[in-house]
């Protein structure tokens, strides 16, 4: 999978035309499957950091950002190696990049990408509205020539270096997820904006929930537990982010999670007594 998306960015058309020059940066949090020696082997310039062997997602790319920076870039592109890029992703990303920079001084794009089987959007962008009792975000489809959008996932995300200056490294308090909404909330709350590419630019199906804390067939305790993980929302990092999302509300969307966990399962459980 990590061969095939490094494949996918080495072929994009700018690269092979030398209109962009590309500097891969991967993280390896000490994988034991032959991955690292076959990128050396296939992809031998790109620049391995070395994880402790604890990382997950957030960490693995904060650290990975982290040396990215040290070089002198006009672009990061976040990437994640499950993704398999067209080969004109990022012509579509600078094209809506220098679309919506005529308007704004400060954006960023995300790239919008659907599921390799059904064809729809699976990540991207998102539109981000707070009610009371419902946190809704809802998918942005691509649109020429961009959409605006509020919230990006960073399966494909490319930052300006001038905003990174602004808006910083990603925080370091996040284990593996919700780090990508942090930083976006972050560019806004700095004034910048966030796009979406034109068109779909890549193809990446969505991770199941089967399993996991948001699958209402699983007991009510195992879900809390299940929400704790490192992988999951643990206690520390989502307190952190309510602050970041929420201000002076953080507590109650803090525990509004835990009331939502409850209702589904009591749904749940109600609509399978009627069965």
């Amino acid at each position: 999978m990590t061969l095939a998306c490094l494949k996918s960015l080495y072929q994009q058309t700018l690269v092979q035309k030398g209109d962009v020059i590309l500097k891969v940066f991967l993280c390896d949090d000490a994988s034991t499957d032959g991955t690292v020696e076959k990128v050396r082997k296939n992809f031998p310039e790109v620049t391995i950091v070395n994880g402790s062997g604890d990382l997950f997602w957030a960490k693995g790319m904060e650290v990975a950002f982290s040396e990215a920076r040290k070089s002198t870039s006009d672009f990061y592109l976040m990437v994640n190696d499950d993704v398999v890029f067209d080969y004109s992703m990022l012509s579509s990303l600078l094209k809506a990049y220098t679309a919506a920079n005529s308007i704004y001084s400060d954006v960023a794009v995300v790239g919008s990408i659907k599921d390799a089987i059904t064809g729809d959007w699976s990540y991207g962008g998102k539109d981000w509205n707070k009610k009371w009792f419902k946190d809704v975000k809802k998918a942005v489809l691509p649109s020429a020539p961009y959409a605006e959008c509020k919230l990006a996932n960073w399966n494909c995300f490319l930052l300006p270096e001038t905003l990174a200056k602004k808006v910083g490294n990603i925080e370091n308090i996040y284990e593996h997820a919700m780090a990508d909404y942090d930083y976006s909330i972050r560019i806004l709350k700095k004034g910048g904006h966030i796009v979406t590419s034109d068109q779909y630019v890549g193809a990446c199906s969505r991770n199941e929930t089967k399993g996991t804390w948001q699958d209402v067939s699983i007991p009510l305790n195992q879900r809390y537990k299940l929400l704790h993980k490192k992988t999951a929302r643990p206690v520390k990092s989502y307190i952190h982010y309510c602050k970041v999302a929420y201000d002076n509300f953080w507590f109650y969307w803090f525990i509004l999670q835990y009331v939502w966990i409850a209702k589904t399962s009591i749904v749940y459980k109600l609509r399978g007594y009627r069965v």
